[in-house]
């Protein structure tokens, strides 16, 4: 059964990641993105209730983590954010 009350868009880019956790900018996948949330695939651990900062081209989000657990030989992080990322998530769907 899918929890999700919204749809969530399927992407494969690559995002810069910046917080407090990490030092620096990090590289990370944006797996995939919905209205109010979004997941990275990165190497690196974030604490839940950290703030990161997304970016990718033009657009940025700054959200928190709620969720940081094991993918495979990855991280993989979920992030609550609170502007809708809607518009993003329809532009970037199809890529």
């Amino acid at each position: 059964m899918n929890r999700r009350s919204r749809t969530r868009f399927k992407t494969d880019l690559t995002v810069n990641v910046t917080c407090s956790d990490i030092p620096g900018i990090t590289k990370a996948r944006l797996a995939n993105l919905s209205v109010h949330g979004l997941s990275l695939i990165l190497d690196k651990k974030l604490h839940v209730g950290s703030m990161a900062r997304v970016e990718w081209g033009s657009d940025t989000f700054v959200g928190e983590v709620v969720y940081c657990r094991t993918y495979g030989k990855e991280i993989l992080v979920g992030l609550k954010v609170e502007d809708s990322v809607y518009e993003t998530a329809k532009k970037y769907a199809n890529q």
